[in-house]
C-alpha cells in the first residue's frame, strides 16, 4: 500500500517530495521511499536521493529509511556497503515487502548492509521499529 493511501499518513506530519525514479516522504527522523515500477536503483540515483535529503536536512541529520517496496524495481544490493555507521546520512534502513521474492531480496540486501535492517511485512511494522531506535529516544 503506498504510504499517502495508508491511515499513517493522517497520523504521520510529512512532505512529499517527486524524483524521476519514485516519491519519498521526509518525515522527522526518517523518510519512506517509493521506487517507480521498473527502475533499476543505481548510484546515480542514490546520489541524486542523497543530495535531496541534505538539502532539506542538512549535512547534520541522521535519519532511518524505509523502503515501501509496492512496485516491482531493481536495485544494485552493493549500494548499502555504502552506507557506514559512523559516516553517513542512514543510520538505519527497513524494507517493506508484499511479496515472498521481494522478502528474499531483502534477506541478501541485509547481508551486505553495513547498518541495522529489519524486514518488514507492512508499514507499519517498520515505522514502529525506526520510533523505537535507540538513536532517536
Amino acid at each position: 500500500m503506498r504510504f499517502e493511501d495508508s491511515p499513517l499518513s493522517k497520523s504521520i506530519n510529512y512532505e512529499k517530495v517527486i524524483l524521476d525514479f519514485g516519491s519519498y516522504y521526509l518525515c522527522d527522523n526518517f523518510f519512506i521511499m517509493e521506487i517507480n515500477e521498473g527502475e533499476h536503483f543505481n548510484w546515480d540515483k542514490l546520489n541524486i536521493l542523497l543530495d535531496s535529503l541534505r538539502t532539506y536536512y542538512g549535512n547534520h541529520k541522521v535519519l532511518a529509511y524505509i523502503s515501501n517496496r509496492i512496485n516491482s524495481y531493481s536495485i544494485d544490493p552493493v549500494l548499502w556497503s555504502y552506507f557506514d555507521k559512523d559516516d553517513s546520512i542512514l543510520i538505519a534502513a527497513s524494507i517493506v515487502s508484499y511479496r515472498d521474492s521481494t522478502y528474499l531480496n531483502a534477506n541478501i540486501e541485509k547481508q551486505i548492509a553495513s547498518i541495522p535492517m529489519k524486514r518488514a511485512w507492512s508499514l507499519g511494522e517498520a515505522i514502529d521499529w525506526v520510533k523505537h531506535l535507540n538513536e532517536f529516544n
